[in-house]
């Protein structure tokens, strides 16, 4: 399993349901705090609700606080905490087992990648699916192709935290200096060169995602 806390460092989920107000709002809105950020996520009969933070900079006290002070409705559940660590595995396809979802690795809730990367395991393991017997040479391509994407995904996650002027608190000053991916330092690169946007690979974040992150949290010059 390779280990991506050095880049993504938030590793708890506090998830709670709270009563609908009203006006229902049709979006689904992320507010970063100190040591990571909440999710508010309106359905049609309640709101659920999340906080992500990183242990190392956070108790769990101090998360569900937080949580339970920025409801909007009143709370219908006891706060559940859900333990992860993002990364993924080296392999995903081993000799006659492949790992698909949550077997396959994980990715921290910010972009709700977690569907996606199902949908795509599924739909590439049907392309590479054997006829009569297994062939290395497919289950090595399989394997580089999710990797790939797993990549790219960890890369757009790590720009949302890697791209904050905060100073108020030690989980964001961690963010903002630690060392990056190259291939998220060479994207960075080139947008603050000339304002270059590319698509590499069809991957998932297009080039109008990078565009709204790399401008809305200001990586110009």
């Amino acid at each position: 399993y390779d280990d991506w806390s050095h880049w993504l460092p938030c590793d708890r989920a506090i998830a709670v349901p709270c009563a609908s107000v009203q006006p229902l709002l049709p979006m689904t809105r992320s507010t970063a705090h100190s040591a990571g950020w909440q999710w508010r996520i309106p359905l049609q009969h309640r709101i659920g609700n999340g906080h992500v933070y990183s242990s190392t900079f956070m108790s769990e006290d101090e998360a569900t606080s937080i949580l339970l002070k920025n409801l909007d409705g009143e709370q219908l559940a006891a706060p559940r905490v859900v333990k992860f660590l993002t990364g993924r595995r080296r392999q995903f396809w081993k000799r006659n087992c492949v790992a698909v979802g949550l077997s396959s690795g994980f990715m921290e809730p910010l972009e709700s990648t977690s569907l996606h990367l199902i949908q795509s395991a599924i739909v590439r393991m049907l392309a590479f699916f054997p006829w009569a017997g297994f062939d290395q040479a497919d289950v090595d391509e399989y394997n580089r192709q999710t990797a790939l994407e797993y990549e790219q995904i960890r890369d757009f996650l790590i720009l949302h935290y890697k791209a904050t002027e905060r100073t108020d608190s030690a989980f964001w000053n961690h963010c903002r200096t630690m060392d990056i991916p190259d291939s998220l330092r060479r994207k960075m690169a080139l947008f603050r060169a000339n304002g270059r946007v590319f698509r590499d690979n069809n991957e998932l974040f297009g080039e109008a995602s990078w565009l709204q992150v790399m401008v809305g949290q200001r990586v110009l010059q």
